[in-house]
């Protein structure tokens, strides 16, 4: 699984804004939703103005910042001379056609599409692009709205909704009172296939109630049975406890907000793990994949071994081995 953060975006906006500067754009048309985010950072790098695709099909008024002067002045989208349309990602191409058919039934005026984010099989759809990045992937900006979450356990404090204060941790009445009025952070749209938390068991009514009155759907609550009324049991138990239960899922990535919890739940569970605080994917060591899955520890070794032995081959010899490899691993 390949995943890229708001960061990872904006650092590669910023690493290949060099392709675009001097190519003559006066106008960025973004692909909404997801193609708006790059389009404005762009947009704002380059100085020049930027619309989504359906304002520029309305030839809408352009407008810009009190505090930002344009490189070049246009009244409207269609006074655009040379236009960039822009999306995050590409796969299978069918939003950018449509968004160039839409252009095109309006002006005549060059058009460049770019892509950030590309599969090798796309390149076709696109003029310009940042990055190959293969499938499967997804991004912070849709994670909560991608069909992976139908195959992955999400935490539900820091991930769903907000964690509780110590001090409702601390009274059973404020706590109750936070279990049915938690502020969500985020409203999936898709199944999730497995909620975790650490809640005891006996909080299992209040917590599918407030899930429910949010219109989060899931297949499995997996709560705390080990806790019962009275007793505590450390955090670092907690993490041990959900990677146990991760391990034992057919779920193919946890999401976890905590970077420490995270990384011990991969190597306790020998799965992948997202860390929302850092944006990133954290992996489990080769001595956790060696006690956990054997099979993917061979695939994983031999990728970390082919970057050293293909500096000494042919270039020649590391496509077609490369090929090969993609081939047997995919």
């Amino acid at each position: 699984m390949n995943y890229k953060s708001y960061k990872d975006l904006g650092d590669d906006v910023y690493a290949n804004i060099h392709k675009l500067q001097g190519q003559g754009y006066d106008l960025v048309v973004g692909i909404p939703r997801s193609g708006m985010i790059p389009a404005y950072m762009i947009a704002l790098l380059l100085n020049v103005y930027c619309v989504d695709i359906d304002s520029f099909v309305n030839n809408s008024k352009l407008v810009k910042g009190s505090t930002r002067k344009s490189s070049k002045f246009i009244s409207s989208a269609w006074d655009a001379e040379k236009i960039l349309l822009v999306d995050d990602s590409l796969r299978t191409g069918n939003s950018m056609q449509e968004a160039m058919q839409k252009i095109r039934s309006r002006v005549s005026q060059d058009v460049d599409r770019l892509a950030i984010y590309v599969e090798e099989s796309s390149l076709d759809g696109v003029d310009i692009y940042f990055e190959i990045v293969p499938g499967p992937r997804f991004f912070q900006w849709n994670l909560f709205h991608h069909p992976i979450l139908e195959r992955s356990c999400l935490e539900l404090e820091g991930v769903l909704c907000v964690a509780p204060s110590e001090e409702e941790l601390q009274e059973e009445s404020k706590y109750n009172e936070f279990l049915s009025t938690a502020r969500p952070l985020v409203l999936p749209t898709y199944k999730i296939q497995t909620i975790l938390t650490s809640r005891p068991e006996r909080y299992r009514e209040q917590t599918e109630t407030w899930l429910n009155k949010n219109n989060i759907e899931f297949e499995h609550l997996v709560m705390n049975e080990a806790v019962t009324s009275g007793e505590e049991r450390p955090h670092e138990c907690y993490a041990i406890y959900k990677a146990d239960r991760y391990r034992a899922s057919a779920s193919k990535l946890l999401i976890e907000n905590s970077e420490e919890v995270a990384r011990r739940m991969a190597e306790h569970s020998g799965k992948p793990v997202l860390c929302l605080a850092e944006g990133k994917i954290i992996q489990p060591g080769l001595a956790s994949l060696a006690m956990h899955d054997r099979q993917r520890l061979a695939r994983v070794t031999l990728k970390r071994c082919k970057r050293f032995l293909f500096l000494a081959m042919p270039e020649p010899v590391v496509t077609v081995i490369g090929k090969a490899y993609r081939k047997l691993f995919r």
